[in-house]
């Protein structure tokens, strides 16, 4: 099959988003399932297909193709919520694994106002963040090169995010990195509302060269997890 290349969203994505928000319904989607197939799913598809070589320089262990991809359909049946389908559409390059919560991710989200990218953990376990402390203390300069995409107290367009201790936690050597220190979790995480530049075939662009910046520390966090301090 010839592969579709990606030439940006348009505004009918976001229609089908607010329309399937106000009338979460199995009589509503089905009614306008081409709508979702076209200007939501499809895109989505052709986006992660843009950005799979780049990904893959950055770790070749990805999980690509359409199971980068998520699902219209939620999944009920833990959650009080029974509204039988997703507002927003979002794509993870993430490696396979069990523990997937526990390891670094990127990710992008498409909703029906503001568009959200990024990287890091969805939930880090305590093991793997005291061995990210730990990895800090041992080589203070190797985290710093992995964060020099940013400057002292600006992380644009990133904003350091994860729940904090509310005291850091005894051992920390270098005081410039006590916002990383105190996170229980973390994740970067980019938000920007829906604007023109999602419209053209150089928004994959962009959001690879956002994604590059973040590698290295990628790299550092995916240590964290497969090596966790006891």
């Amino acid at each position: 099959m010839m592969r579709q290349y990606f030439k940006g969203f348009t505004p009918k994505a976001f229609e089908f988003m607010r329309g399937i928000r106000e009338n979460n319904t199995h009589e509503w989607y089905e009614a306008h399932k081409e709508e979702y197939r076209e200007y939501v799913q499809t895109p989505m598809k052709e986006l992660s297909a843009e950005l799979t070589d780049g990904m893959l320089s950055v770790d070749e262990q990805f999980i690509t193709g359409w199971r980068t991809v998520s699902r219209i359909r939620r999944d009920t049946r833990f959650s009080k919520d029974k509204t039988p389908y997703k507002s927003v559409s979002w794509l993870v390059f993430k490696r396979a694994n069990d523990d997937w919560c526990d390891a670094p991710a990127f990710f992008f989200e498409l909703g029906p106002e503001r568009y959200v990218w990024g990287m890091g953990f969805y939930s880090a376990k305590p093991a793997t963040m005291r061995h990210f402390r730990q990895m800090i203390d041992m080589d203070a300069k190797r985290f710093a090169d992995a964060v020099s995409f940013s400057k002292p107290d600006n992380l644009l367009p990133f904003t350091l995010d994860g729940e904090k201790y509310k005291k850091v936690p005894s051992g920390m050597k270098d005081a410039r990195f006590v916002d990383w220190y105190q996170r229980k979790t973390l994740y970067l995480v980019a938000t920007r509302d829906n604007d023109e530049s999602l419209y053209g075939n150089g928004f994959a662009g962009a959001l690879l060269e956002d994604f590059f910046k973040l590698a290295p520390l990628y790299r550092f966090l995916l240590e964290a997890s497969r090596e966790p301090a006891v």
